[in-house]
């Protein structure tokens, strides 16, 4: 692509240049974004992105549009049922933005295709399983790609981000001339870990007190994780996610009764289930660190955030670093 912006994307980018500069929106107009699995989380992010002018999305589902989609994904209609999804929402992302280049496939193979991956900066995946996300996070590590997963949780959701040596510029604020604070543009660089060193971080470092205040949904979210992975493609039950709590969760330094039985049953019951409030947070947060992430401005989640749908409260963690 061009690597200069015209008069007339100026004239229609005006808002976010004055925002993030020239050379931020110039990042972004020349990037290239995969995202995985089209359902709620995934419109929000794929909305925000192409609104902002990234330069080429490609959207990868091989699902078809069921009745349950009508709830959080506002691409597409009730008579489209049986289309692939992302084939029957192309043309009302595309009019979001006529000068974008998107791309729908729709087999789910090429998530595991090196060649493929390659092609793109960034692999952002929605509603994806552990298993799913450590195999696909092995690949973008040895391509030396940059990847991001959201998805929700029922009310509840999480962001993970793993995007190697990540550099950007955000403004620090300095006293000069004495006693004058003013804004000034400081890069910086953050070291990210992949998921499987995340899943074993240890929380001994907090402290009692800490571990209390921590929400219990986090405790659930890394056990529901692990329970993928012990079942893989089965679907999670209240029993199986307590037994998985109780042998996973001393592994890395937390006690199983910080998780209550409420937590597990919640997330048993509302793990695969999509609620549009939670969607548009977590897509919402997930499409801004897209934009960040591409442009190099602002510092991205480092590197798990979790959204907690019954306090409304998003709290991120660095772990594994």
């Amino acid at each position: 692509m061009s690597t200069t912006i015209t008069e007339d994307e100026a004239a229609l980018y005006d808002r976010q240049l004055r925002l993030w500069g020239v050379e931020a929106q110039n990042r972004m107009r020349n990037s290239s974004v995969l995202i995985y699995s089209f359902r709620g989380v995934a419109a929000e992010i794929t909305k925000n992105i192409v609104l902002a002018g990234v330069g080429n999305v490609t959207l990868l589902d091989e699902k078809d549009v069921e009745e349950q989609d009508f709830g959080a994904n506002y691409f597409i209609r009730e008579e489209e049922v049986g289309k692939k999804r992302v084939e029957a929402s192309a043309p009302r992302v595309q009019a979001l933005n006529p000068r974008v280049n998107l791309t729908t496939r729709t087999d789910a193979s090429l998530l595991a295709d090196e060649t493929f991956l390659s092609t793109f900066d960034l692999v952002v995946l929605t509603d994806v399983d552990a298993p799913t996300l450590l195999r696909t996070n092995a690949l973008t590590r040895k391509l030396g790609k940059k990847l991001y997963a959201a998805s929700s949780l029922g009310m509840d959701g999480w962001i993970f981000a793993d995007l190697l040596q990540h550099e950007f510029v955000c403004d620090v604020i300095k006293t000069v001339n004495g006693n004058e604070q003013v804004k000034v543009p400081t890069k910086s660089t953050n070291s990210y870990v992949p998921f499987e060193s995340a899943l074993k971080h240890q929380w001994s470092s907090l402290k009692a007190r800490e571990l209390k205040r921590t929400p219990d949904s986090l405790w659930g979210l890394l056990s529901l994780w692990a329970a993928q992975q012990a079942t893989p493609d089965s679907p999670i039950s209240d029993e199986t996610l307590t037994s998985v709590a109780t042998t996973f969760l001393p592994t890395i330094s937390v006690k199983p009764t910080l998780l209550s039985a409420s937590t597990i049953t919640r997330i048993s019951l509302t793990s695969s289930l999509e609620f549009p409030p939670s969607c548009a947070i977590i897509g919402g947060v997930a499409g801004q660190d897209v934009l960040n992430i591409l442009g190099g401005k602002e510092e991205p989640v480092r590197n798990l955030m979790l959204f907690d749908g019954t306090t409304g409260a998003g709290t991120v963690w660095a772990v594994g670093v």
